[in-house]
């Protein structure tokens, strides 16, 4: 087999592909994705057999992200799968190692995804580095509390919604994790938007614009695509907005942030959600995540880190980690580590899914040192993740 990037000639392979995997043909986001989208703006690589028969396929989506307060370059992985005829021969590994090695030369440290299936993933050292609380309610049931009621509530065609990038803007502005929307990113999501049919409406607090909600009813589940305000009443609002389509929900779907608490209003226990695993990360240079990481406060430390990959040999690191005030310092050293870890732990530390401390206890880092584990807590603390992209 043979990994490169798919060239232009190459493309219909891609197309039939995907069109046997994911949406077909004549579907709405097909015909966006192909026509304006795919082999434009994003990269895809595939591995082809000796006859030049596309085998397997991943699409590198250029975002850019907000991490730890810096701005990067982030492929968001999609679009994986592999022809039927080539299935159960363990052809992912070597895609991805291909591709890794690619972003790597390209100085590239970070990629996600948005999993279908996790265990397809996690023994290649992706991690969840973000979650959400999902809900389901019957509308039949639910009793939403009368908060924000007096709110005005207006339905926006999209393509008359400019409150939109302000607000996005600006209600996400200390969250982490978060995918930076210009406005060539808000065209694409609008556009595609459209295509499928989702709904904007649009809440207002004196006057001024404080929250949005983007959804679709299909199915009879109005669902909750995107839903951001600037304070609980704003939220409840457009809540109470979403319950009054009984004529054509029966109930409502919703992936809030993970630390929403519209369950500590509701009436009926079975409504209270639960917390959701959303999107996975992966580091492929560890070395360089950490040269360019600027401490969240001004800290004199030291610590000797052993950092495993076991996809990539070129991302395994041994270094005593200096911390002088704003910056990193790497050194090489014979000196016995304080934590031992993975790519996967590296990634959700980092990402500040979860403290060193809170891996620790459930037994995902090595700990050998255990007064520095503090130190690691205080470099990396745990931040507010939230991404809501889907392709």
């Amino acid at each position: 087999m043979t990994c490169k990037i798919v060239q232009p000639e190459e493309m219909d392979q891609v197309r039939d592909l995907w069109n046997y995997s994911f949406e077909k043909f004549d579907d709405p986001f097909f015909q966006w994705y192909f026509h304006y989208y795919c082999g434009q703006e994003n990269t895809v690589v595939g591995s082809f057999d000796a006859q030049g028969r596309l085998q397997n396929m991943l699409h590198l989506n250029p975002y850019l992200v907000k991490l730890r307060d810096k701005l990067w370059d982030m492929p968001y992985i999609v679009g994986v799968a592999t022809a039927p005829e080539a299935r159960g021969q363990h052809l992912f590994r070597p895609l991805l190692q291909y591709t890794c090695q690619l972003l790597n030369r390209e100085e590239v440290p970070f990629v996600f995804l948005m999993p279908i299936q996790a265990g397809i993933y996690l023994p290649y050292e992706f991690s969840y580095c973000c979650y959400r609380h999902s809900y389901d309610w019957s509308l039949d049931q639910l009793q939403l509390p009368k908060i924000g009621s007096e709110l005005q509530v207006v339905r926006r065609a999209l393509n008359q919604a400019q409150e939109l990038p302000l607000l996005y803007a600006e209600l996400t502005k200390t969250w982490n994790g978060l995918a930076v929307r210009d406005a060539s990113q808000w065209e694409k999501l609008l556009a595609v938007h459209q295509a499928e049919q989702v709904q904007c409406a649009v809440v207002y607090a004196e006057g001024r614009p404080s929250g949005y909600l983007l959804y679709k009813i299909a199915d009879g589940v109005f669902n909750i695509l995107e839903l951001l305000a600037a304070d609980f009443p704003s939220r409840n609002r457009l809540l109470l907005y979403a319950a009054q389509h009984k004529s054509e929900a029966k109930k409502i779907s919703w992936l809030a942030e993970a630390w929403d608490k519209t369950y500590l209003h509701l009436q009926r226990q079975e409504q209270s959600g639960s917390l959701q695993p959303f999107m996975m990360a992966r580091c492929i240079n560890a070395a360089q995540a950490l040269l360019a990481y600027t401490p969240p406060e001004p800290l004199l430390a030291s610590i000797v880190m052993e950092l495993t990959d076991g996809l990539l040999k070129e991302n395994n690191w041994y270094f005593h980690c200096q911390v002088v005030m704003d910056h990193v310092e790497l050194q090489p050293t014979k000196l016995q580590p304080d934590i031992s870890m993975d790519m996967a732990a590296f990634t959700q530390i980092y990402f500040g899914a979860f403290t060193a401390s809170e891996l620790a206890e459930a037994g995902r880092i090595q700990v050998h040192n255990t007064a520095q584990l503090a130190v690691l807590d205080k470099l990396f603390p745990k931040c507010r993740n939230y991404i809501n992209e889907y392709f």
